[in-house]
């Protein structure tokens, strides 16, 4: 989506957070794909705004830091967009050639999203003929220019080249399910939920196609602070005590332990809340085949991102939403190989560097698809 191509030999991921910066160097090998270096850091506070990078420079300033730690050469660079003003929809069109659909999807969009057209980058894909005859279905995909435009500024700012904008879901998909060395989610419906700090994005993947992305503003920083509101102590001091909410018994077991914490207390109204909006999603996907197909239903969740990390939040959903749910495993069971990363980073933040795995990869796996048809 949004590409600019460019042949490099190394291209760099860059997962530009609300809270965390995510960075991962990606190749292409004569075997497949291969993570050179990766490196993950703080936001600078207050930068970024409802998705919008409002301080270009110093994030960018972070990035360079970042890449220069790491090690990373990589000057093309691919970003991320996600949240609630980034629209993703399956919509029907007249058949006609790509080239047609280009000049006109501007004025099309308009009739599926509610945002104005003229303050949105909008891009397509064409996914094949609909069961309706003579139409095509169409993956719309529509977000706001600024948002776009401040990722693209802190790649420019930080020495790179932009080659692609690509939808944060896609990323995800792209790093746990296509480039996965197993079948075992392209036989199933999945639901990949990305737990960041602003939002929490749930996406259902059936067999190995996307099929739905909700964003749900319940998220890390909602922890955060309810643990503030209820000790009143600064924003750092309550995440550090999320942080150590866990350190020494698992969210599951708070309950059988009969631990009386009280930072639980706060924070567990909030993710059994997010809980029932996933449950929420799930059943409005369900909702959408005929009662009895077994093919609609969603048999795992997968998750990532920082607040993933919470000992026990897994077994904590998966028994509250009656669905397995684990935690992404990104470097293992994959077909890319991460034998280079350093083994801390890996078991530090491997959910975390899910979403800059699969953008480091975008434009790889375009170019060996594209060399093979």
């Amino acid at each position: 989506m949004l590409s600019f191509l460019f042949a490099r030999e190394s291209v760099v991921g860059i997962d530009i957070g609300s809270s965390m910066l995510k960075v991962v160097e990606a190749v292409s090998t004569n075997t497949g794909w291969e993570l050179l270096a990766a490196a993950v850091d703080q936001t600078p506070p207050e930068a970024i705004k409802d998705g919008v990078v409002k301080d270009v420079h110093e994030v960018a300033a972070v990035v360079r830091r970042m890449l220069r730690d790491a090690g990373i050469k990589a000057v093309g660079a691919v970003c991320g967009i996600s949240g609630s003003q980034v629209i993703v929809r399956q919509v029907q069109f007249p058949k006609m050639p790509e080239a047609v659909l280009r000049k006109s999807i501007r004025y099309e969009a308009g009739k599926f999203i509610s945002a104005s057209v003229e303050d949105s980058i909008v891009e397509f894909e064409i996914v094949g003929d609909a069961e309706e005859p003579g139409q095509m279905n169409v993956w719309l995909v529509a977000a706001p220019r600024d948002m776009v435009d401040s990722r693209v500024a802190v790649l420019e700012a930080a020495g790179l080249e932009p080659l692609a904008v690509d939808v944060e879901a896609f990323a995800l998909i792209r790093s746990l399910v296509e480039l996965s060395s197993t079948d075992r989610f392209l036989n199933e419906t999945v639901a990949l939920v990305d737990m960041g700090a602003s939002h929490t994005d749930v996406n259902i993947v059936s067999r190995g196609e996307f099929a739905l992305t909700r964003n749900i503003p319940i998220a890390g920083d909602s922890f955060t602070n309810a643990i503030k509101n209820l000790t009143a102590c600064s924003f750092e001091e309550a995440e550090q005590a999320k942080l150590e909410m866990t350190s020494d018994c698992p969210l599951d077991q708070f309950e059988a332990a009969e631990r009386d914490n009280r930072n639980w207390r706060a924070v567990q109204p909030l993710i059994d809340e997010l809980i029932r909006e996933i449950k929420r999603s799930v059943n409005f996907y369900h909702s959408q085949f005929p009662e009895g197909d077994t093919g609609s239903f969603v048999s795992r969740v997968v998750l990532t991102g920082g607040s993933s990390q919470m000992a026990g939040i897994d077994r904590y959903m998966a028994a509250k939403l009656g669905i397995q749910t684990e935690t992404a495993q990104v470097f293992r069971d994959t077909a890319v190989s991460a034998d280079t990363l350093p083994a801390e980073l890996k078991a530090k933040h491997e959910p975390v560097l899910a979403i800059g795995t699969g953008l480091a990869l975008k434009e790889l796996v375009a170019d060996v698809k594209q060399k093979a048809a």
